[in-house]
């Protein structure tokens, strides 16, 4: 139909269109009407004839006329015709949506409609008709609008179901249509106002007349009013009031319209007072009576007598659910305004939840408490109007109660059920819970919660905030669902899940997601009471509902819906400092994370919240889990919670032993668990407060059963657990979770940044409290965890930027572990500490480290204090540290140096090598690259430091390293020495005092350290650390002493230098000679190995070293004032160390001496000449008094050396015995020239003396063995040894300053009369030559004599024989030069040297080759020769002198020419024997040309022996019997002839004064063995001689021919014919010479003897040795001239006859 539209129509021509349809329809309508139904034909005609006036006019017209032509059309509908009637009906609707209606046309229509619903005709056109009619427009309304409502009802009580359907539907939307017009109505309150008055006069009479509602009056809001009120009257099995005609009505339909209108148009009633009233005093009366059989009713079983309980007080399902529908409805839209009546709803729909109540009712409960705690609003409401006030019920805390008792019955009634074996359990309406096995067949996938044996499987799932109710939505069902049994559980879960979200909603003040406009506003004063009422309502009944779902659901998605839950509420009530809701939360999700009777030991201990005093069935629960394993185990079904990680139990107090030895089996969900307590500590650590325990607690728990152990930087790693424990592991699908969880680990960790201070804090006590609990039970031994400390040192790291803020409660715990005795205790103990120190060094702070000083300090004492450790891994690891930092952040330390230094001194010797090793590394760093930038302050310290690792005996090259570095120190004092110098310290008492030196600057106290520290290093018990600190103290004076103050010298040498060889000294003397075990790992020299030799070597590097100091620094020390006390107490150092019995020490004690002997000091120009004078007398006589003191003891063989080894001497002496050295000794004689330079003006006799006394002992010392490769490969055998050559050198000296002439010489005449001593010196020297000291021969005697086995076990010292001969021989050289020069000189003369010398001649000459060595004799004889020469003109000259000396000479020449030893040509070869025969004829030259010319100037009776030796010498048969060869003659012969052509020339030629002959002659007579007679005559002694010649040639010839007869063919011996031709030859010699001599000289009985002894000649020409025969022709022709006799020979022959 084409006039459709929401308005009046508009235009003229559609007004047209209208009409001229209307009358088209009109037309049709009679023509169907005009045979049955004329009447209304005729209204058809007349209505027609209305619309053609109408239509010419205006469009009112038509609305005006529409009253008129509905008339036929409700005839028609009267007719019971239906085609008539739907036509009708057509054309009514058709004016209807054209709006052309008004009120009285509606009223007609409505009663036209109300006919055919009598009539039950076209039911379906009859309602679509009422709603056009009502929704079109707002024409219906009071009475009318009554009737056409009642109309409807009454049609949905017909009994065909589309037309109940439609019929419903109607009723619907026109009570929604109702109360919609009410918001239409600007002025509905105040029309309402005035209806109320009316009302009031008639309400007490329903059936008032109906036309008493088409008031002008009426309104809208009147009739939604009258609607509701009806409504709920028929609800209520009441009569309406206002809708009249109502034949029946169910309470299901009513309750739903009620419902309807309620959830619509809140607004209605919230606007109007008098809605309100309905809605508080007649809706909610009406619920809680509708809801009384649901309250009374219980389910109960069947009672025994039989009769079943009264049907009355059942409640219907239909109803019930229709009810709770309305009542969530009026809690959720009207709480605001029915707030008692509210409290009561809720109170019973909690009271449904319980037991006994039926199945389905608890379930529509349950769904609508789901929608309530949806809305965080409602909940605050009910927290703020019930909870809150005293005398309320607390709905929210009964609410969630009831919640978790419902589900500890759900679960615990449905093992019951399944253990009754199928029986209905209490109140189980539903069907069976299911079994294991119909889980199993589900597959894995299943959801849903078990217990013991019991699967409850999650049916329903609800998106979070949307309530999904089943139950409520059932509208149709009449009878009570069969609702299963987990359906409740599944439901109570998603509602406990959305309480928690709303609590927090509330707390947290989230935005409402659909907010109404009734909402309650909390005020801010409200808001925090009211947030901590609703904790404390819900706490204990949200854990209580908790714990058992976490323990019996069986898929991880519900677990982790639960464990959220419980994380955000544990979370809120840390936001509101409610600690023990909070902590109660906590554990359960830590206890969770366990097997049960594990989690009971665990948290045996920890306090137990009351959640039990609230929750009764909270024990019934806590072995949920465990009672459901077992049950599982007994079913021996297939499901069991999957076991995932198997580890050991983590040894704790409260564990008892059996669950100590059982492996402990972590599920799923306990690894689940552990994620959640994570999540919740990283997320809300903040909030965590002390609860950070417990969740820490169980950490550490679940770390060490899945086997996490700590790594670097205190992060955990999974450690493969070791093959054996074969029964325990970690499923694959875990290990490749365990990183994760690792990592979760490391981030809770790591958001410890963002934790403000105190919650950080609570964090590190809670880690601290678990340490101490790790601590105490590593005590017991066990395998401690190392969770909390490496998680503390974890926390350090990332809270850098903050680190004051925990620096020291954190590493004073830290140092507590490293104190602990269990290894893998301190380890992590100390790992954190240095990993801690490291870190915070490089980290990069807001004020530079560097400049901040007590950040520094702060972070570096945790590490000074791991010296007090004892423990050396602790130690190594903190030095370690060190060292790390010196190499990465050393040049950060500006005040950090002290700490640093003092940890790495803090080492000591008890503590091991590997550690001293370390703590070097890290000085060896601070040294060679730290000075520099280190504060001044520290440098003393340095040294100490530096010093102490010198000092340590563990490891010696530390030792000598160390010492290095203080070598490198005192070369950085001097490279810095400006700085240092510029730089005053405040803090003087880090530098030591030094007493006695008045304002010592600081740098030189520095010095002074340095050198004090060196001194002390220098007496070390170890040899080779006294010699490097020794080398470096004395090196590093030389050569930074010149930086020190002079009068810091008096303190270097006074408290440094003197002290340290009193010391050296000290212990020297005190130290054993027991040999050092070398203990096979290297080699000691002999030299070294024992103690003292050792301490020797030290000795001598100090005492070198003080003297080099004391030469080097002597014009210094001179000008210090105390320069002599000084000089007196080295060379009492020096004096003590020569007497030492060790070689090595005298030794360098001596050329110590020699050094400050021999400098050459440059006068002081200070002192004024004499004083100066006076002090250097003074100083020179001290070093005089020392160096005779030092030659006298050393050189005095001291008692116990004179027991000689194997003499008698005891084992004690034995050791004692000591021998200086020739080094020693010549080292000390070459000292004496420099004294002596000094002294030399008052060198005394005595002085002489003492000095002779030295040299003598010095020289019969005695070499030992050891020297003697010394002496050797210096000199060759000819040589001098250097101590000889020294001695000669003195005597040299001293004689040079005594021969001086006066003129030159300094000195007074005393030292000229010092000459003959000298002789006599060198004389005693001299004797050496041929009888080495007597000593020396006691030596050789007893060692080598008798007794060299006693050596054999035992290293005394062993002496050689020792080369004296040319040193004897050059004493005698210079003897003999010396007299040269000074044989005239008074004192030589009155003392006779000249005996002496002769005297000391005698012995070489008589021993002659004895002599050891054959120059000895000769240099004795050629000396003799030169003083001969010399001094014979002074014994002539002054002959009262000499009177001694003659005989000694005589003697010593006759012992020369004629020795004792014998010489043969094999030992000495041909050339050497003449050699020696032309010495002997040298020395007859010499009594030639010296002795025989001035014969009468000597005694006679030297003469006369001077004949006798020539005449000896001219016969070699003289020294017939020593002669044993033949060759021998021939070799003699010239020595021979040169005696006896001497003896001839002074006997035949020389005039011969005779002062005392006859003596002589008698003597001589004597010897000769002739009788001649005792006359005196001057030439008798010539004459004499050749007698006695002539009578030994007569006696040759002789037994030559005798023996040369008996000898027959052979031939005599080559001697024998050399000694026969010798004699004929001097034969013929004599023949001459007494031909030539005067007469006076040859007498007669000459001649005679001459001539007889020609037959003995005659005798000898038989010879057959052509040598004789020549001789022998020679004598003979020399004869020739005898044959005749001269004419005088007569007369002399008578005269000589004469006399006699």
């Amino acid at each position: 139909m084409s006039f459709v539209g929401g308005g009046v129509v508009g235009g003229g021509t559609d007004v047209h269109k209208f009409v001229e349809a209307l009358q088209a329809d009109f037309k049709t309508l009679s023509l169907e009407t005009k045979k049955k139904y004329p009447q209304i034909k005729e209204a058809c005609e007349e209505a027609i004839s209305k619309l053609c006036t109408a239509g010419s006019s205006q469009q009112n017209s038509v609305y005006y006329t529409v009253n008129q032509i509905l008339y036929p059309l409700v005839q028609g509908c009267e007719t019971k015709d239906l085609k008539i009637i739907k036509f009708c009906l057509g054309m009514m609707q058709r004016l209807i949506t054209q709006q052309v209606v008004d009120q009285k046309g509606a009223l007609y229509i409505t009663n036209a409609l109300w006919t055919l619903m009598e009539h039950n005709i076209e039911e379906v056109k009859v309602l679509q008709t009422v709603t056009l009619l009502l929704t079109t427009n707002l024409v219906v309304h009071g009475d009318t609008l009554a009737k056409a409502l009642v109309l409807c009802f009454r049609l949905h009580y017909t009994k065909n179901p589309t037309i109940v359907n439609t019929a419903g539907a109607t009723i619907r939307q026109l009570v929604s249509l109702v109360f919609e017009r009410v918001y239409l109505e600007k002025d509905s309150v105040h029309s309402l106002q005035q209806q109320q008055q009316l009302q009031q006069s008639g309400s007490n009479s329903p059936d008032t007349d109906t036309n008493s509602s088409t008031q002008d009056g009426q309104t809208f809001a009147m009739d939604a009013f009258h609607l509701f009120q009806d409504l709920v009257q028929l609800v209520n099995a009441e009569q309406p009031f206002w809708l009249l005609g109502m034949t029946e009505m169910t309470r299901t339909f009513g309750l739903e319209l009620l419902e309807a209108v309620l959830s619509n148009f809140s607004a209605v009633f919230h606007e109007n007072q008098e809605f309100r009233l309905l809605l508080k005093e007649r809706v909610c009366a009406l619920v809680i009576k509708l809801f009384s059989p649901n309250v009374k009713h219980r389910q109960l079983p069947a009672p025994s007598n039989g009769t079943a309980a009264a049907p009355v007080d059942k409640p219907l399902f239909p109803i019930s659910m229709r009810l709770l529908r309305l009542v969530a409805i009026l809690i959720q839209k009207y709480h605001t305004i029915l707030v008692t009546e509210c409290e009561i709803f809720l109170s019973l729909i909690i009271k449904f939840l319980d037991p006994d109540k039926p199945h389905w009712q608890r379930a529509l409960a349950l769904e609508v408490i789901h929608k309530l705690v949806t809305r965080s609003t409602l909940i605050a409401f009910f927290c703020k109007s019930y909870d809150l006030k005293n005398h309320a019920t607390h709905i929210v805390h009964d609410m969630i109660a009831a919640m978790g008792s419902y589900i500890r019955y759900s679960l615990i009634n449905a093992s019951a059920v399944l253990s009754n074996g199928g029986q209905q359990g209490i109140g189980a309406a539903g069907q069976q819970p299911s079994t294991l096995a119909a889980l199993s067949s589900g597959g894995n996938n299943q959801c849903g919660f078990m217990f013991r044996g019991a699967y409850l499987a999650l049916v329903a799932t609800f998106a979070p905030g949307l309530p999904k109710a089943v139950y409520l939505e059932m509208l149709d069902k009449l009878d009570a669902p069969n609702i299963p049994d987990s359906y409740g559980i599944s439901l109570a879960y998603a509602i406990l899940l959305d309480i928690t979200r709303s609590i927090g909603g509330v707390i947290q003040r989230a935005p409402e997601l659909h907010p109404t406009h009734n909402m309650a506003v909390i005020t801010d004063e409200e808001y925090t009471p009211l947030c901590l009422q609703l904790i404390n309502s819900s706490w204990s009944g949200l854990l209580s509902a908790f714990i058992p779902l976490v323990e019996t659901s069986i898929d991880e998605g519900t677990t982790e819906n639960i464990l959220k839950a419980m994380q955000n509420y544990a979370a809120l009530c840390g936001m509101l400092g409610q600690l023990q809701p909070r902590d109660a939360f906590i554990m359960a999700m830590c206890r969770a994370s366990f097997p049960p009777h594990y989690a009971i030991s665990i948290f045996a201990n920890s306090a137990q919240p009351d959640v039990d005093l609230r929750c009764h069935t909270r024990s019934g629960s806590q072995d949920l889990s465990s009672q459901f394993i077992n049950s599982c185990n007994a079913d021996g079904g297939d499901f069991r919670p999957q076991i995932v990680a198997v580890g050991t139990p983590l040894p704790s107090a409260s564990l008892p032993h059996s669950v100590m030895q059982a492996p402990v089996m972590l599920t799923n969900k306990n690894l689940q668990c552990m994620r959640a307590i994570l999540l919740l500590a990283h997320n809300n650590g903040s909030i965590l407060g002390s609860s950070w325990h417990i969740v820490l607690q169980t950490l550490q728990h679940l770390v060490w059963i899945l086997g996490l152990k700590p790594s670097t930087g205190g992060s955990l790693q999974a450690m493969p657990k070791p093959a054996v424990e074969a029964n325990v592991g970690i499923q694959t699908a875990v290990m490749a979770d365990l990183p994760v969880l690792s990592q979760m680990i490391g981030q809770l960790f790591e958001s410890s940044q963002c934790l403000d201070d105190v919650a950080l804090h609570h964090l590190i006590d809670a880690l601290c409290k678990l340490s101490h609990e790790a601590m105490e039970l590593a005590y017991a031994n066990r395998e401690p965890s190392l969770f909390a400390v490496a998680k503390l040192m974890e926390t350090g790291l990332v809270n850098m930027p903050r680190i004051e803020v925990l620096w020291r409660p954190l590493t004073n715990h830290l140092l507590e572990v490293c104190q602990h005795r269990h290894i893998r205790m301190r380890e992590w103990g100390v790992e954190a500490i240095t990993y801690l120190v490291k870190s915070a060094l490089q980290f990069k702070h807001k004020q530079p480290l560097k400049e901040n000083l007590e950040l520094q300090t702060m972070l570096l004492s945790p590490l000074s204090e791991l010296s007090t450790v004892l423990h050396a891994d602790v130690r190594q690891r903190q030095l370690d540290c060190v060292l790390q930092i010196l190499n990465t952040a050393g040049e950060i330390l500006s005040f950090g140096w002290p700490a640093i230094i003092e940890i790495i001194g803090a080492v000591n010797d008890h503590h091991g090598e590997p550690l001293i090793r370390t703590a070097f590394q890290c000085l060896q760093l601070v040294i060679t690259d730290f000075l520099t930038v280190m504060p001044w302050r520290c440098l003393p310290l340095c040294i100490s430091t530096a010093a102490k690792f010198g000092s340590q005996t563990q490891e010696l090259n530390i030792s000598l390293t160390a010492i290095g570095l203080m070598w490198n120190i005192s070369d950085f004092f001097n490279q810095n020495q400006d700085k240092l110098m510029s730089t005053q310290l405040e803090d003087v008492a880090i530098l030591p005092d030094f007493p006695g030196t008045l304002k010592m600057p600081q740098f030189d106290k520095l010095w002074m350290c340095l050198y004090a520290k060196l001194g002390e290093l220098c007496v070390d018990l170890r040899p080779a650390v006294r010699k490097s600190a020794g080398q470096t103290l004395f090196s590093t004076i030389a050569a930074h002493g010149s930086l020190l103050n002079p009068p810091t010298w008096q303190a270097l040498v006074w408290q440094v230098l003197f002290p340290l060889l009193d010391n050296v000294r000290a212990l020297s003397s005190s130290a054993s000679n027991e040999k050092v075990d070398a203990s096979g790992n290297i080699l000691i020299h002999h030299s070294r190995n024992t103690a003292q030799k050792q301490w020797a070597e030290t000795q001598v590097l100090t005492l070198s070293g003080v003297c080099r100091v004391f030469n080097t620094k002597r014009e210094l020390l001179q000008m210090l004032g105390d320069f002599e006390r000084a000089w007196s107490l080295i060379l009492e150092f020096i004096q003590n160390a020569a007497l030492s019995k060790n070689g090595e020490v005298s030794l360098a004690a001596l050329k110590s001496l020699q050094e400050i002997m021999y400098h050459n000091s440059t006068e002081r120009g200070l002192k004024d000449g004499q004083t100066a004078q006076q002090q250097d007398e003074e100083i020179w006589n001290i070093a005089w008094n020392i160096w005779l003191s030092i030659g006298m003891e050393s050189t005095k063989m001291s008692a116990t050396s004179r027991y000689l080894p194997g003499v008698g001497a005891s084992g004690d002496n034995q050791e004692d015995f000591y021998i200086p050295s020739q080094a020693f000794l010549t080292a000390l004689i070459q000292i004496f020239p420099a004294i002596f330079q000094h002294i030399q003006s008052r060198f005394s006799a005595s002085d002489f003396d003492k000095f002779c006394t030295v040299l003598t002992n010095a020289v019969c010392i005695p070499v030992q063995t050891d020297a003697v490769p010394y002496i050797m490969s210096t000199v060759s055998d000819t040589l001098l040894t250097p101590l000889h050559d020294g001695i000669l050198e003195c005597m040299e000296l001293i004689q040079k300053e005594a021969i001086k002439p006066e003129s030159e010489s300094e000195s007074d005449s005393s030292i000229r009369q010092l000459i003959p001593a000298i002789f006599r010196q060198l004389l005693i020297f001299s004797k050496f030559a041929c009888a080495p000291p007597t000593f020396q021969q006691n030596v050789e005697h007893s060692k080598y004599g008798k007794s060299t086995n006693h050596y054999a076990n035992n290293a005394s010292v062993e002496v050689v024989s020792m080369n004296y001969i040319p040193f004897g021989e050059k004493s005698i050289s210079i003897c003999v030069k010396l007299y040269q020069s000074t044989a005239t000189e008074e004192s030589v003369v009155q003392e006779q040297i000249l005996h002496d010398i002769v005297k000391a001649l005698r012995t070489p000459l008589a021993m002659k080759y004895k002599c050891l060595s054959s120059s000895t004799w000769k240099l004795a004889i050629s000396s003799l020769i030169s003083v001969l020469h010399t001094g014979l003109k002074v014994a002539r000259a002054k002959p009262q002198y000499f009177a001694s000396l003659w005989d000694d000479l005589a003697d010593t020449l006759d012992k020369f020419l004629f020795p004792v030893s014998v010489c043969t040509i094999e030992d000495r070869g041909l050339e050497e024997i003449v050699l020696d025969e032309t010495i002997d004829c040298q020395v007859i030259e010499l009594l030639r040309d010296e002795v025989l010319p001035y014969a009468h100037e000597m005694p006679h009776q030297f003469i006369m022996q001077i004949v006798v030796l020539l005449n000896k010498g001219s016969i070699h048969s003289a020294s017939d019997s020593n002669i044993c060869y033949e060759s021998d003659w021939k070799l003699r012969e010239i020595f021979a002839k040169t005696c006896f052509e001497t003896l001839l020339q002074f006997s035949l030629l020389e005039d011969q004064a005779t002062a005392t002959a006859c003596n002589n002659n008698r003597l001589n007579a004597n010897l000769l063995g002739t009788d001649a007679p005792g006359a005196v005559n001057k030439d008798f002694a010539g004459r004499l001689a050749v007698t006695a010649l002539l009578h030994r040639f007569q006696e040759v010839l002789k037994r030559f021919n005798d023996d040369e007869r008996q000898s027959g063919k052979c031939p005599l011996p080559r001697f024998r014919l050399s000694e026969i031709s010798f004699v004929l030859k001097a034969i013929a010699t004599l023949v001459v010479s007494m031909k030539k001599a005067p007469a006076s000289k040859v007498n007669k009985p000459a001649w005679d003897l001459l001539i007889g002894l020609y037959p003995y000649l005659v005798d000898c020409t038989t010879t057959t040795s052509p040598e004789v025969s020549r001789s022998l022709r020679e004598a003979l022709l020399q004869y020739t001239d005898l044959l005749q006799a001269p004419s005088y020979v007569k007369d002399n022959a008578n005269q000589s006859n004469g006399q006699q």
